[in-house]
């Protein structure tokens, strides 16, 4: 799993007919921030907060070619054991095609790289070959656009009381994706 530049997986991904997805995480907090928006000249707009810092984890993977996305929603912190729950139960059902291999391309998490996510991958090496992003390369990774998009329609300028506001706003945006996928194709198109 040595990183290399997208072009040679995407070569043999498409002689192969495999399935390229882009993996990452993120963090989405209970408190507010503040993005573009109109308002009166010397005036900035104020949104309420609770102080908490209260936020949700979730991992989630992109087919850079339809758009299809899947993701999965935790409260812990990320790490081997959920990163391997999160391939097994949400990745590899909500891609994997008989006889079209998932080419899986990630960011070089350390979880990503411990021994029992390797064995995992080992053992899934049928159905599944791995590619790691350069360090430090998030305009490399296709789901980055996935959470700044998500972002833009579901967390800034908004004030969520309790978490499950913010995660209600989050699946709302999740749910809307999965079933217009043609919405995110543009922020695709670069990668694909």
């Amino acid at each position: 799993m040595d990183a290399l530049h997208l072009s040679q997986p995407k070569k043999k991904a498409r002689a192969e007919k495999a399935i390229i997805v882009h993996e990452d995480e993120a963090s989405f907090r209970q408190s507010p921030t503040l993005h573009q928006t109109w308002a009166v000249r010397n005036s900035q707009p104020k949104i309420s907060t609770r102080g908490q810092r209260n936020s949700q984890k979730l991992l989630a993977g992109v087919d850079i070619a339809s758009g299809r996305f899947a993701y999965h929603h935790q409260t812990e912190y990320f790490n081997a054991k959920s990163y391997i729950h999160f391939l097994e139960h949400t990745l590899m059902p909500g891609f994997y095609k008989r006889n079209h291999r998932i080419y899986l391309i990630q960011d070089n998490a350390s979880y990503h790289k411990k021994p029992e996510v390797y064995e995992w991958f080992s053992a899934n090496r049928k159905r599944m070959e791995v590619y790691l992003l350069p360090p430090y390369s998030p305009q490399f990774n296709a789901v980055e656009r996935i959470w700044h998009y998500t972002r833009m329609q579901s967390t800034h300028n908004r004030y969520f009381d309790t978490p499950q506001e913010l995660c209600q706003s989050l699946f709302d945006t999740f749910d809307d994706i999965q079933r217009h996928p043609e919405k995110i194709l543009g922020f695709l198109k670069p990668f694909s």
